[in-house]
């Protein structure tokens, strides 16, 4: 299946090459004053509310600018880009971690250096396929989120026990040794004409919407054939029951966040029908998903898999954390951009 990730994925590298292109060659029709008026008014649009404090789109920004050192001059240069990238799924998150960087400030957690930052960004990049060979161009690419997860990461042991380690691998084996096979439901996070992001009300929503779809699926109210019929969105996998596959952690061509918390928690024993998953908010969907069937491969060995039980014990506990301190902060990211 070609899944619609894929195509995100160009999106977004061919959004990053247009704003590298000079603004010579896009002219404006506007005056270079109206513009650079355009360009300041949008600079200066909330973006995020954070209990009594609310933060400008340049405020983000300003913030993000050392981790992409391009990214200023080709969105100040030009109001039609800023706009497309302010009302962007990627602008969308990298607020959202923006406002998780102002937990931990908050909480009093320390920064780290270059040289943990760099290391960080070259694990984030391998847990989603990547070579890992350039930790300055991932952090352009990551932002936010990578800045805490190095903070959050540096606060936790060096080392881990044999039994926390294994405690962890028994949490769920099909994390290391299975695959599962999936149908889904799932609802974009974005306008589909215009790669817009929705609002956070109509995120919401729209996991609410799942929310009750699930509970109508256990209640059998409805079956699942009827309610992929009826609410999938993903124009794919709507026209075959919502059937993905079979998907094993490592596959990256799914959403990262999507893969794991669709593989936690399964235990040693293997399920013996069909579950649901969810709903699951992703980084561009929100997804109700049937596991059908899960498998376990080869000998099942913790030894054979300790680094990567490790690493994803560490992300464990990094989330853990982080909704730990999080769960009492009032905040509402305020986008897109309502101002035409």
């Amino acid at each position: 299946m070609a899944d619609l990730s894929i195509h995100a994925a160009m999106l977004t590298t061919l959004l990053s090459l247009t704003f590298l292109l000079p603004a010579a060659q896009n002219p404006s029709s506007t005056t270079p004053s109206a513009a650079d008026a355009e360009v300041q008014h949008l600079l200066e649009q909330p973006v995020l509310q954070q209990g009594e404090q609310v933060f400008s789109a340049q405020m983000v920004l300003e913030k993000l600018y050392p981790l992409a050192p391009n990214l200023r001059t080709a969105l100040e240069s030009n109001a039609e880009y800023l706009r497309f990238y302010l009302d962007s799924i990627q602008f969308y998150n990298q607020v959202r971690w923006f406002s998780n960087l102002l937990i931990l400030d908050s909480a009093g957690i320390p920064e780290v250096d270059h040289t943990l930052l760099q290391a960080e960004a070259l694990t984030w990049s391998r847990d989603r396929g990547g070579d890992g060979d350039y930790a300055d161009a991932i952090l352009a690419r990551g932002g936010f989120e990578i800045l805490c997860r190095a903070r959050l990461m540096a606060l936790q042991p060096a080392e881990f026990s044999m039994r926390e380690i294994r405690t962890h691998f028994n949490r769920s084996v099909p994390e290391f040794f299975g695959r599962l096979k999936v149908s889904w439901i799932r609802l974009p996070l974005f306008d589909m004409d215009t790669n817009r992001a929705v609002g956070e009300e109509e995120r919401l929503a729209r996991y609410a919407l799942l929310d009750e779809v699930a509970h109508k699926l256990q209640t059998e109210a409805i079956s699942w054939e009827e309610a992929v019929e009826k609410y999938c969105e993903d124009p794919v996998t709507s026209k075959q029951d919502g059937r993905v596959g079979y998907i094993k952690r490592t596959d990256h061509r799914f959403d990262e966040e999507f893969l794991r918390q669709l593989f936690v928690d399964f235990g040693v024993t293997l399920p013996q029908s069909a579950l649901l998953r969810g709903p699951i908010s992703g980084t561009r969907w929100v997804y109700l998903a049937r596991v059908e069937k899960v498998f376990t491969e080869g000998v099942v060995d913790l030894q054979l898999v300790r680094d990567r039980v490790i690493r994803s014990l560490r992300v464990y506990l990094f989330y853990e954390k982080l909704h730990s301190l999080a769960k009492d902060v009032a905040r509402h990211i305020l986008l897109p951009i309502r101002d035409a």
